[in-house]
């Protein structure tokens, strides 16, 4: 079955050959959605057949096993939602024109995450893992390029060369470069080597999940995309490297306790500065960026306490660690990806996704704003929505670890999952609530087929909420360094007092009385002035900006690098572009026809928002345009694209000797 779904994938990719855009675009779509629900078909005959299931493709030897079979299915869910969605969402980017791109790209790039997680040889892994970067590098330069540029750059550096020379040092002491899981994890590694390994996959997973110190790259690359691909991002692509962790870190290589408290310490930064992030944002896709990076916090801290509970044999933590790691990717593949969605609905119906220009959509838009509201809540982890219990696994895997760490963990993570739920309410009400303003007046439902994609995805989520058995099947944890297989069922915990379907019967039955109780008498009724007498009804609502200001404004040292920290940064930012300056005698290249001159003046003038962005950005500039120098012309998109080709062609080529 498998080929089946790479063949119509395929089909899917050369449809793109139709000059026409909008035939090419929901041929290739409807193809790719028929390629997804074959791929589905492929994830239920192999839980039918048992796992694990050998086959090769290709040559390509690949396997799925209780490890990679919950991604799969992330992939193929995920995959069908977003080519229904695109039959009539790609309208918006109708202009840009290149449909042959567009259909090449996205299979391509799905594809490619398919074969990342079921790859069983490193070599092909890496290569796989190059061409998803790839192809997602020319989406995230579809409308913008410097974001793309920044995000090429910070995955070759912190992927590409990680990976090759985590390549070197398997060569060094396997003789090859082509080897299986199997193989590698029986084959004899130093000490030094193993350590070294370690670091390499580390970095490589942390940086293209976004989470801190590589969350830079995000807001940016996911603003840039189109809200599709930016919902499989999300939602897939950054699973991927949860996945990749787990198989290579306690999988293949013994499992690591020190690792581990790096990854909880990591975990609990990324979900904190993440998510404090995401509550200052007013742009719905750079809010959900951030958002992501506090999310993939959870799963990083709870696979974190996974590997140091398996090191230190208390395997029913264990394993309840990495089943609420995995579960919570499978979440969040469903509530982050639907969100990203509405993104783009907001970009068919009102032109912008900036929330201080949106405003009065719920009653224009229903549809949408009920979906909305199932994947806000959902992220916010309420009860009865797919977030809950996975986030409730995390806090009890902490708390009863009685470990200090991971016990504080726990409490930032509660605390964290209030400001989610406080950004959440900040994303709905300022696009949904109040009256349209004139950017929204003549705004209108999206079309079906964008609706049917997210209604396919917010009733699994709902669904996965109240009945969470369902999800199950596809979450056995297996990790094959043990003997133990372990599944919800036989995990002893304190969940037999929680019961979805009697929350829910409760929660209908205290909806209803209360509807009875306080349902108003009449319906002419205006909104409270809040006793300000001459304040012009039409300023009643509230702007995105206008959120919570009096935290930001008591807060604001979280935020900002602060006076000592500020200098810190803006010396090093003028320091590196002075060494530029020198190179490029004033000039830097940003485009094929855009160009502009930067005096040291301007740069030591600059304000720095974000920690990252004083440390990490310039680096990134440096590298871009030092790149840009030695090129001697001015960056396009198709010389982009040729010189990262060079990359899968060594790949490629390694793998053909």
């Amino acid at each position: 079955m498998m080929e089946i779904s790479i063949a119509l994938y395929s089909l899917s990719a050369i449809s793109g050959l139709i000059k026409d855009f909008r035939r090419s675009i929901k041929i290739s779509s409807v193809l790719s959605a028929i390629a997804s629900l074959s791929l589905l078909g492929v994830t239920v005959h192999a839980l039918s057949r048992g796992l694990p299931v050998r086959e090769s493709f290709l040559g390509i030897p690949l396997i799925i096993d209780s490890l990679s079979l919950p991604f799969l299915f992330i992939i193929a869910l995920l995959s069908l939602v977003v080519s229904v969605y695109s039959i009539s969402y790609m309208e918006v980017h109708r202009t840009t024109g290149r449909p042959l791109a567009y259909a090449l790209l996205y299979s391509t790039f799905v594809i490619s995450m398919i074969f990342v997680a079921l790859t069983s040889n490193l070599l092909w892994f890496v290569f796989f893992w190059e061409l998803m970067t790839l192809t997602s590098f020319v989406f995230v330069s579809w409308r913008q390029q410097d974001a793309g540029i920044k995000y090429l750059i910070t995955m070759q550096v912190f992927n590409t060369v990680p990976l090759f020379v985590a390549l070197g040092i398997i060569y060094s002491a396997t003789g090859s470069f082509s080897v299986d899981y199997a193989t590698l994890k029986t084959s004899s590694l130093s000490p030094t080597q193993i350590k070294l390994l370690y670091a390499m996959f580390l970095v490589t997973f942390l940086a293209k999940s976004g989470s801190v110190p590589f969350q830079f790259w995000v807001p940016d690359a996911y603003q840039s995309a189109p809200s599709n691909i930016a919902s499989l991002m999300a939602g897939a692509m950054e699973k991927m490297a949860i996945y990749g962790l787990i198989r290579l870190l306690c999988n293949v290589l013994p499992c690591s306790e020190g690792i581990g408290y790096v990854l909880v310490i990591v975990g609990i930064l990324t979900m904190t500065f993440g998510t404090i992030y995401a509550l200052r944002e007013t742009h719905a896709k750079r809010l959900l960026a951030y958002s992501s990076v506090g999310q993939m916090g959870y799963i990083w801290f709870a696979v974190g306490m996974g590997m140091v509970f398996l090191a230190k044999g208390m395997e029913s933590l264990a394993y309840l660690a990495f089943l609420a790691g995995v579960f919570h990717s499978f979440n969040h593949a469903l509530f982050k990806g639907l969100l990203f969605l509405i993104s783009g609905n907001f970009e068919y119906s009102a032109g912008t996704a900036d929330l201080n220009e949106l405003g009065g959509l719920r009653r224009a838009m229903p549809y949408s704003s009920l979906f909305t509201a199932i994947g806000a809540l959902s992220l916010a982890g309420v009860p009865l929505f797919s977030g809950f219990l996975s986030k409730w696994m995390i806090y009890q895997a902490g708390y009863y670890s009685g470990i200090g760490l991971f016990v504080f963990g726990s409490v930032m993570a509660v605390f964290m999952s209030a400001v989610t739920l406080a950004y959440s309410l900040k994303l709905y009400t300022s696009a949904f609530g109040g009256e349209p303003n004139e950017r929204t007046e003549n705004a209108r439902e999206v079309p079906s087929g964008m609706l049917l994609g997210e209604g396919i995805i917010a009733l699994t989520s709902l669904a996965v909420g109240i009945l969470p058995a369902i999800a199950y099947p596809i979450l056995t944890i297996s990790l094959n360094g043990s003997d133990v297989t372990v599944t919800m069922g036989s995990i002893s915990t304190d969940f037999e007092y929680f019961s979805p379907i009697a929350l829910l019967l409760a929660v209908s039955f205290i909806a209803v009385a209360s509807y009875f109780v306080f349902r108003p008498k009449t319906t002419n009724v205006k909104p409270w002035n809040a006793g300000a007498l001459f304040l012009p009804e039409e300023r009643y609502g509230a702007k995105a900006r206008d959120y919570y200001k009096p935290y930001f404004t008591e807060m604001s040292g979280i935020y900002t690098l602060g006076s000592a920290a500020g200098k810190v940064g803006r010396a090093l930012l003028s320091a590196l572009m002075s060494i530029y300056l020198v190179l490029a005698r004033g000039l830097v290249y940003t485009g094929r026809e855009k160009k502009r001159s930067f005096t040291l003046d301007e740069l030591r003038q600059s304000t720095v928002r974000y920690l990252d962005e004083a440390f990490f950005a310039p680096m990134m500039d440096l590298l871009k345009n030092i790149a840009v120098l030695a090129a001697g012309i001015s960056v396009s998109m198709d010389e982009l694209f040729l010189a990262s080709m060079l990359t899968t062609v060594i790949i490629l080529a390694l793998l053909v000797l």
